[in-house]
């Protein structure tokens, strides 16, 4: 059984096509840093961009991104706001 997935771009909602120019997000932690407070936690944030990969794209912690402007507006989001959820 073959499954049908698609895919909707977090920052502004376009629907994915077949053009493979996404591209992926993702929030976490960095290990080698303690964290004493809020401050530190949003410190010890990492923000890494990768080229659409079907494999990862599954992931629930990735951020789907249609190309290079939505790309810099998560990243914009996250230097400014510590996370890439709108608000």
């Amino acid at each position: 059984m073959v499954w049908d997935v698609s895919f909707t771009c977090d920052i502004c909602g376009k629907a994915k096509g077949e053009a493979n120019h996404w591209w992926m997000a993702a929030v976490g932690s960095v290990p080698c840093f303690e964290a004493d407070g809020i401050d530190d936690l949003l410190r010890e944030q990492r923000f890494t961009l990768m080229r659409w990969s079907r494999a990862d794209s599954q992931n629930p912690d990735m951020y789907h991104l249609c190309g290079q402007g939505c790309a810099m507006q998560a990243m914009e989001r996250f230097m400014t706001e510590g996370s890439l959820e709108s608000r």
